[in-house]
């Protein structure tokens, strides 16, 4: 008999199984009562899939036409064998064979499944009505199909994979972003969800009821921490916890959803590789030496890691900026292990997050509580949660290179009644005369999708405080000076002054910025400064606009940050030369090129891009 209450994942064969005839033969009809049995389940919880022997398209052509292709992941339609299909599709899926159902017409394909996989549970199309009776009497508790949009991030983050050179290069370029949360009795609920139904990433099996869990948050004894994750695919929600104990961990449990980035590593090496004592299998084994590097660091507990000669950073450094950090960064060797947090797409909404790092985004890394944060959340469709987090003042750098280009263009919002400020865009939101260009996109938006409603309730709740006045960042840098640890180094991206003609009033608020910077400087001996102008030498070093600039000013911009790093650290840094600064701009051309000329999903496209990045993997 099938309970359906350890079933997570159920995979289907079509074919007189799902629906009654067989697609290639000619037409099929499916039972209604099949039909709304897929949704049910979605409704609690449990995923679909697909093993069905036939051709692709028109398998997804007749799902579609029956509104049901968006309920499965990970379908298999194809003419190979099932066993090693569905025994890579539950890895790929980081499930145990135990909480999968395959429902197959065949008794040989079922025999196949559980040669490969003995514990996979099986049946024929005779269970679907008993399936039915049971689904009928669960509580739907996944009305929003959060489990199934996570399994679908899955299943893009593999397609997306396949086409880079190792697994390492994808995750580095998956932008994974990890924050660790105090506030742990507000998600307790989930906490202890995550804690009774984790199996395969629980370390410590120390499965207790609610209320033990709620004297642990709540002792003064124990230091306690969940654990969330975003990369550029979805924001996978609350993944872990942990609750240490002197140098001991207590709980340490992670959900499989993010099985293969190392984030139960990662967390345990910010802990310090506390004493763990691990209970039962586990599907990821730790060390007590690594920490890996695609992980951005995101939280202030981090501590010194010992890695390999290889792997170890030549420095503590952190860059912090829009564009004129990120395509620097590219000519610096060894630029690719320091820490960077350069403007972004969210992955909740695919806005651009070029706020991220303005410095009243910053002070508020040092000043904000969960709560504010969560009320920024709330109230600001512009604001991601992953650009409230960050180590800048608590990481310990050597030197943190900090650009300004964006302090005398962004408005800053104040929440009424509050210290709460929030910083987006060149126009003022509480003005209603630019409200309809916000709507209708005539206004830069940064992907935001901007309403009459919206402007309006934002409004009532914030009132603009106009932009950076240079007395304003001076009061910022007094702050850092207070906050950073002695031994940091802060060095500003100065914008350009000169040469540029088309927008005078930036020009001017660069100006009168940077002459604040200068000033501020002579008095601080740990703030520093380097000039676009110094990188600018005539007007095709400008592409567009006063804040972006040509490959070679990037270039001798990196070279600046180089002598700052050595004269601050000692470390010799190297850069690239000036024709690989030329190389990388043209290849990242060639890269365009190809996407616009191929289609993504093509087969030419992927082998363009796998050449593009094994090239440029080597030129790193």
């Amino acid at each position: 008999m099938i309970d359906l209450k350890t079933i997570k994942l159920i995979i289907w064969d079509l074919d007189e199984t799902f629906w009654k005839g067989t697609l290639s033969e000619g037409s099929v009809a499916v039972p209604d009562e099949n039909a709304q049995l897929v949704k049910d389940l979605t409704d609690c919880g449990i995923i679909n899939s697909i093993s069905s022997k036939n051709d692709f398209e028109p398998t997804r052509a007749k799902l579609q036409d029956l509104g049901l292709w968006d309920y499965f992941v990970f379908p298999s339609i194809n003419w190979d064998s099932k066993g090693p299909q569905l025994q890579d599709k539950i890895d790929k899926m980081a499930l145990r064979p135990v909480n999968v159902l395959f429902l197959d017409d065949n008794p040989s394909n079922l025999g196949e499944a559980r040669h490969f996989l003995p514990d996979i549970q099986t049946g024929g199309p005779e269970c679907i009505r008993e399936l039915i009776e049971q689904v009928n009497e669960m509580e739907k508790k996944d009305l929003k199909h959060k489990r199934i949009n996570q399994y679908k991030i899955l299943e893009e983050k593999d397609t997306a994979s396949k086409s880079y050179a190792s697994s390492e290069d994808f995750l580095y370029d998956s932008h994974i972003q990890v924050v660790v949360h105090r506030d742990c009795l507000a998600q307790i609920q989930r906490i202890h969800e995550l804690l009774m139904r984790s199996n395969q990433l629980n370390y410590t099996k120390n499965r207790v009821g609610i209320e033990e869990l709620e004297t642990v948050m709540k002792s003064p004894d124990y230091d306690c921490g969940y654990v969330t994750v975003t990369d550029r695919f979805g924001d996978y929600g609350i993944v872990g916890f942990y609750a240490k104990t002197g140098d001991r961990l207590e709980h340490f449990f992670f959900s499989c959803r993010t099985m293969g980035q190392k984030i139960e590593q990662w967390v345990y090496a910010q802990l310090g590789f506390p004493e763990l004592e691990v209970v039962g299998e586990v599907r990821t084994k730790l060390n007590k030496t690594e920490c890996p590097g695609w992980i951005n660091h995101d939280v202030g507990i981090c501590n010194e890691v010992q890695q390999s000669s290889d792997e170890a950073l030549v420095c503590n450094i952190l860059m912090k900026g829009p564009c004129d950090l990120s395509h620097s960064q590219m000519y610096i060797k060894s630029g690719g292990l320091f820490d960077t947090e350069f403007t972004y797409v969210s992955n909740a909404e695919g806005q651009t997050i070029d706020a991220y790092n303005h410095s009243v985004h910053i002070e508020g890394l040092h000043t904000y509580s969960d709560e504010d944060k969560r009320q920024i959340v709330e109230d600001c469709i512009f604001v991601d949660p992953a650009m409230l987090s960050g180590g800048f003042f608590t990481k310990g750098y050597d030197v943190i290179f900090l650009s300004t280009l964006i302090e005398s263009s962004y408005y800053i919002y104040q929440k009424k009644g509050t210290e709460i400020r929030v910083v987006f865009g060149g126009e003022d939101l509480t003005n209603p005369d630019n409200w309809q260009g916000y709507c209708d996109g005539t206004i830069y938006t940064g992907g935001n999708k901007f309403t009459m409603d919206y402007l309006r309730d934002f409004s009532n709740k914030y009132e603009s405080v106009g932009r950076t006045t240079p007395e304003m960042y001076v009061g910022f840098l007094e702050k850092c000076m207070q906050w950073l640890p002695q031994k940091t180094h802060l060095c500003l991206i100065l914008g350009a002054t000169k040469i540029y003609e088309g927008d005078e009033e930036a020009r001017l608020a660069h100006q009168r910025l940077n002459e604040a910077v200068k000033g501020f400087s002579k008095d601080h001996e740990r703030v520093r400064f380097l000039e676009i102008d110094d990188c600018a030498h005539d007007k095709s070093d400008f592409a567009g606009d006063i804040n972006h600039f040509s490959t070679r000013v990037y270039y001798e911009l990196a070279h600046q940050m180089i002598n700052v790093i050595r004269s601050v650290t000692g470390h010799d840094i190297e850069s690239y030369s000036s024709t690989m600064a030329h190389f990388d701009h043209v290849l990242l051309k060639i890269r365009k090129g190809v996407k616009r000329v191929f289609k993504p999903e093509g087969r030419m496209y992927g082998a363009l891009k796998k050449v593009y990045n094994k090239v440029y993997k080597e030129r790193k």
